[in-house]
């Protein structure tokens, strides 16, 4: 792999990017050389890189070491490691992952009901219990024509029952029933496998790395 050539096409990593921090609800990315500056403003995740380019990750590990940074760069591992300092801490590698987007139902469990409620662009889907409790949960954001799955999650008691596929379902079907075409999201290695089964096409491996 040469020096600076991108793992993975800007257009991609730009989508998920637009589309997690309106999820977020913090400030618009700032696009820099080979990725985009996100400025989250929460303890032990101050401000965060994604990068398309290999190139930028060790200029910004040695210049931007401050605690509270966060890189996550579109390559492997084996990539980007030799490139961080002796500050930083690399977490488990996640997946960036698309799909075409298109209208969809799956079928609920018996005890369980899907509520959906809208806020500005961001769809969120929570499936209840029979006792009303939230059992499974995510939200989509909408940015154009693409849409980005985010916080997908199933609490312990409820899972192995299918509902990560019923809330994922329900929010593509949302975004696709308001025009996007579509979608993206980052999962980790676990979600991988749901997201794969629903026929999400893995873009790139992502690898998280922090300051404390």
């Amino acid at each position: 792999m040469e020096r600076g050539s991108p793992v993975v096409g800007k257009d991609v990593v730009r989508a998920w990017v637009d589309g997690w921090v309106l999820s977020r609800s913090v400030p618009a990315a700032v696009e820099i050389p080979g990725g985009f500056r996100i400025d989250v403003g929460e303890p032990g995740h101050v401000v965060r890189y994604v990068l398309f380019d290999i190139a930028r990750v060790r200029e910004l590990a040695v210049g931007r070491a401050d605690g509270g940074t966060w890189i996550k760069t579109a390559a492997p591992a084996e990539v980007v490691v030799p490139a961080l300092t002796p500050a930083w801490t690399v977490n488990d590698p996640e997946f960036l992952m698309s799909t075409p987007l298109r209208r969809g139902v799956t079928a609920v469990p018996s005890g369980y009901t899907v509520h959906t409620e809208e806020r500005g662009g961001v769809t969120v889907v929570r499936v209840r219990a029979a006792d009303g409790s939230v059992a499974a949960g995510g939200r989509i954001a909408r940015t154009g024509s693409t849409a980005v799955v985010d916080v997908v999650s199933t609490e312990p008691a409820h899972r192995r029952r299918g509902l990560g596929a019923v809330v994922t379902t329900a929010l593509t079907d949302a975004a696709a029933q308001a025009g996007a075409e579509t979608a993206v999201l980052v999962a980790t290695a676990q979600g991988r496998a749901l997201y794969r089964s629903l026929g999400w096409e893995s873009r790139s491996e992502i690898t998280p790395a922090f300051v404390a």
